[in-house]
């Protein structure tokens, strides 16, 4: 088998073509020059830095009785979705769970608030938490699925005994605000409650990094690819339900059958829950769709300006694309549509899986679609050839990834792998565009 070195000419030659592919302004090495090193500041630059108040977060803490959440929430004064969010809804176990801990008295986290401008506030950490409290006072859910207080299952705040009502009243929900005043500047204040944000959400629960890079570096092309991870296409390709945020919020397990789906203890739900609604797609949940429009962006240039992490490499990417003229993103997205119909008139739910064992795989592979649609974005002028030539491309499929089996097994991550998976997919195609 020829060595990675022996193929150079031939990966070269990949990346010519993937440069040529690139619309004026969007090669990002020019959006990231590498910055001079400094040298290290004296020690009483750095104590007069520190005295000046730069980089200081300004808070408050409060504490707010569970009564009045509900008016809070409702009073207009508090931005309960704010981009950075997480796609995450507690189900109803999940919300009685916090609602058990109040009962007991279990110490809860404080809730994170931004002021972005005077008694205006963003949830930004603890809306699952604030949401359960005023639910459940409006009666809009039964507890369930108790640990300690199974005698209570069933029953919504208006039924429940007296004394635990008045137990509960005496709670409060404790809350740490992050003042305007920490910002000097007009940027300042965008900057600083995401590094907040990203700080607070890495401790007690694991973020997938797609919902880091949405909570850290928003933008133009940050809000693309949210927007673009909706087309029906690709969730029909990446098996997530085209209409998926109306599950969110349906009927969510209860008691025994959530036990079996999340083992979660008193002291998860205080925090802020790693479980989940079954029937909501992993690959939504944690933001993979999302990630999934980055990569095929990113994969544009990615041999130009390699990096073996690609995790670094999106989050780069995504800081340099967020800069991209508005011509720029329009051209982007209309070459993900393009890219993503054709891939679904030529493949079918046969897109982005492979076979083994002489069969297709249940789940898509990033791989595949780094591959697929790095390709056929590049063929799209011959797209009527490609489509007219469907059924034999896909009658040929199993046999090649057969044939080729030791490249697309998929273990393989380095760049000669993935140079060589979107080479060889490319002569695949090209072979049916010349007969």
């Amino acid at each position: 088998m020829p060595q990675a070195s022996d193929r150079e000419p031939e990966f070269q030659q990949l990346v010519t073509r993937q440069r040529a592919e690139l619309r004026q302004g969007e090669l990002i090495s020019e959006k990231l020059a590498p910055a001079e090193p400094g040298k290290r500041p004296s020690d009483d630059e750095i104590d007069e830095k520190y005295s000046r108040g730069e980089i200081r977060i300004v808070t408050e803490q409060a504490r707010y009785p569970l009564e009045s959440v509900t008016d809070l929430l409702d009073s207009g004064n508090y931005k309960l979705d704010p981009d950075y969010q997480r796609r995450h809804r507690w189900s109803r176990v999940q919300q009685s769970r916090l609602i058990e801990s109040f009962i007991m008295n279990v110490p809860v986290p404080p809730v994170f608030l931004y002021e972005w401008d005077y008694n205006q506030y963003e949830v930004m950490d603890g809306l699952q938490r604030m949401t359960a409290v005023r639910e459940f006072y409006a009666n809009k859910f039964e507890l369930t699925g108790l640990e300690y207080w199974k005698e209570l299952d069933g029953l919504n705040y208006d039924a429940l005994p007296k004394k635990i009502r008045a137990g509960i009243n005496r709670r409060y929900l404790s809350s740490i605000i992050l003042l305007k005043e920490t910002s000097h500047g007009a940027e300042e204040p965008d900057i600083l409650k995401r590094f907040v944000f990203g700080r607070i959400n890495t401790g007690g629960v694991h973020l997938s990094p797609q919902e880091l890079r949405n909570a850290l570096y928003d933008g133009p092309m940050n809000r693309l690819c949210k927007e673009l991870a909706r087309t029906p296409a690709l969730r029909r390709l990446w098996q997530i339900p085209v209409d998926v945020e109306s599950l969110v919020d349906s009927d969510q397990p209860s008691g025994d059958e959530y036990d079996e789906i999340e083992e979660a203890g008193l002291a998860e739900i205080a925090d802020r829950s790693q479980g989940e609604a079954a029937e909501i797609p992993p690959a939504w949940r944690d933001m993979t769709d999302v990630e999934l429009v980055l990569r095929f962006f990113a994969n544009r240039q990615r041999m130009i300006e390699y990096r073996s992490s690609i995790k670094d490499y999106l989050d780069e990417y995504l800081q340099a694309a967020n800069t991209f003229e508005e011509e720029v993103i329009e051209e982007l997205r209309s070459i993900f549509l393009r890219t993503l119909d054709l891939a679904e008139k030529i493949f079918g739910d046969k897109a982005f899986r492979r076979t083994r064992r002489e069969s297709w795989t249940a789940v898509p592979s990033k791989s595949i679609y780094d591959a697929c649609m790095n390709v056929l974005s590049r063929l799209l002028g011959d797209a009527d050839v490609l489509v007219g030539k469907r059924d034999a491309i896909v009658e040929g499929l199993a046999g090649f990834y057969s044939m080729n089996s030791s490249v697309f097994n998929l273990r393989g991550q380095t760049r000669a792998d993935v140079m060589r998976r979107e080479i060889l997919f490319e002569e695949y195609l090209r072979s049916f565009m010349a007969a």
